[in-house]
């Protein structure tokens, strides 16, 4: 474990800061700034997080752990709130807050609006979205603005860097790029693996996402059709939850997949629960930033299949750590996903790089560690 001393360096007094979401319900900008809430050095921080319209899911998992996470003062849940800036810059005062850091469009927006009213105070803004330039207007003409007012913008990944000054055109000098990193589920606790009724014993597939259109479900159903008119064996596990989810179903019906696909709907602790009991992890994404179920799944030491989206190009060592496929081309998933099917000790060759690999780069504490170095920059230019 790196001493305080190593994590950041030190200023008289611990730092102040505020990790600020619109909502934490399940997702992956919710559960980065969960992990940098719980990871952060409490001998050089002061850390608090609060919420802007609701909690969800992962504010019950960061309240378990024992965030200090707060709803801003006056909350009305479920009603528009258009001066929700000026709940969040009571907190920010009443904290005597140094740094804030935004992780949504929503929180940029309170964010720069404290910033710019308040004396002293830091922003920090990290972009999570991972498709440009295929936003909503609105949500371009707010980011393509605000990105001015913060302090420090940061990217997850390289292609959502270039894709990010390209749009809004901004200075390549005005934003890095801080990896997403995952905890050691080695080191973290869950609830108990989940148990399986495999005949055979045949080989488990667990894909772990939300249900939704960008997460390109049909063509993983698609492949696994594939496979199993191919005589492949196996069961595909897809755990997790959304407005597709009748959907899928009905498309694996359609497709006689039967008992071949098993859908879990939501399963709290997915990675500590799924990951273990599954022999192949799949994600089959049209798009991505930087996955944080690709990472979580690393660490888990599973060999995988992964579209080729995003920063799964620098994160998956093709061929050594998990096998890259295109995205939307369900023969190529289904290529890539019988070349493990078939190999046991290829499977146990790449889980182990895979975690080697994780343990090299995407730790929690490779990540934290960069987002402390940038907040005491900050912080000690207002010193």
């Amino acid at each position: 474990m790196r001493s305080a001393a190593q994590r950041a360096p030190l200023l008289p007094r611990r730092i102040r800061i505020l990790v600020v979401n619109s909502t934490l319900h399940i997702g992956g900008a919710e559960r980065i700034a969960a992990c940098l809430a719980r990871n952060v050095d409490r001998s050089a921080f002061e850390t608090s997080a609060c919420y802007l319209k609701e909690p969800g899911l992962v504010a019950e998992e960061m309240l378990r752990s024992g965030v200090d996470l707060v709803p801003i003062p006056g909350l009305r849940p479920g009603r528009r709130d258009y001066l929700s800036f000026l709940k969040l810059r009571k907190l920010i005062r009443m904290r005597r807050i140094q740094v804030i850091h935004s992780h949504d469009i929503h929180s940029l927006f309170d964010g720069s609006a404290c910033r710019i009213t308040t004396p002293g105070l830091r922003l920090v803004h990290t972009f999570h979205f991972g498709n440009y330039p295929n936003l909503y207007k609105k949500h371009q003409i707010k980011e393509g603005t605000l990105w001015r007012v913060a302090d420090a913008l940061v990217a997850v990944s390289h292609s959502q860097r270039e894709a990010l000054c390209k749009l809004y055109r901004i200075p390549a000098d005005r934003i890095r790029v801080i990896w997403n990193g995952v905890e050691d589920p080695a080191t973290t606790g869950g609830g108990p693996t989940l148990a399986w009724d495999r005949p055979g014993g045949v080989p488990l597939i667990a894909s772990i996402s939300t249900l939704i259109r960008q997460k390109g479900l049909e063509h993983l159903l698609e492949a696994a059709a594939i496979l199993r008119q191919s005589g492949e064996r196996f069961v595909l596990a897809v755990a997790g939850d959304g407005i597709l989810r009748d959907d899928l179903a009905r498309k694996a019906r359609d497709l006689g997949l039967g008992d071949w696909v098993r859908f879990l709907g939501w399963v709290p602790d997915a990675s500590q629960r799924v990951l273990p009991a599954c022999d192949i992890f799949v994600q089959s994404s049209l798009w991505e930033a930087m996955s944080v179920v690709v990472l979580e799944a690393m660490a888990a030491a599973k060999p995988m299949v992964a579209t080729s989206v995003g920063e799964n190009r620098r994160v998956v060592v093709d061929g050594q750590t998990g096998i890259l496929v295109p995205p939307a081309d369900p023969r190529a998933l289904a290529g890539g996903l019988r070349v493990l099917l078939r190999d046991a000790a290829l499977r146990q060759h790449m889980g182990q790089a895979a975690r080697r690999r994780y343990l090299e780069q995407f730790t929690v504490q490779h990540m934290v560690a960069n987002y402390e170095r940038l907040y005491a920059e900050l912080a000690g230019a207002t010193a």
